[in-house]
């Protein structure tokens, strides 16, 4: 499986706590890399305009079908309960990710396709840096 990244040099920033960010990206990380096989492919991807920072994790796993992604961000929620078994989790990972994002003024959005793969999208608004500390 590859990982690849498209980030901009650009420094891009957000207001929010560092932790629950880092936490929510890396739990979008994480269940991409569990659900997709081998010789597949993770890329995560940082983009923005004036208002938004846009963090992008797509991979080309086993996806979500549409009636599944009703329910993909509830608690305790898991997509292939015999996957999950075998890899662990509690189904509240897509959870905490969802409120995390709503607490910091964003949303989260999702696309998928069975056996194609499936992107998440975090939308966060952006701050301009003060040059003054």
């Amino acid at each position: 499986m590859r990982l690849n990244s498209q980030v901009p040099l650009l420094e891009i920033y957000v207001l929010g706590h560092e932790s629950q960010l880092y936490r929510l990206v890396s739990n979008l990380i994480a269940n991409a890399i569990q659900y997709t096989p081998s010789g597949g492919e993770v890329i995560l991807s940082l983009e923005f305009d004036d208002r938004l920072a846009l963090i992008k994790v797509k991979d080309t796993g086993i996806g979500i079908s549409p009636e599944q992604q009703k329910y993909i961000f509830e608690r305790f929620y898991r997509v292939d309960s015999d996957h999950s078994r075998k890899t662990g989790g509690t189904g509240l990972g897509l959870a905490i990710a969802r409120a995390t994002v709503h607490q910091h003024q964003g949303q989260l959005s999702l696309q998928s396709e069975i056996d194609r793969g499936s992107l998440f999208t975090v939308q966060l608004p952006r701050i301009q840096r003060s040059l003054k500390c």
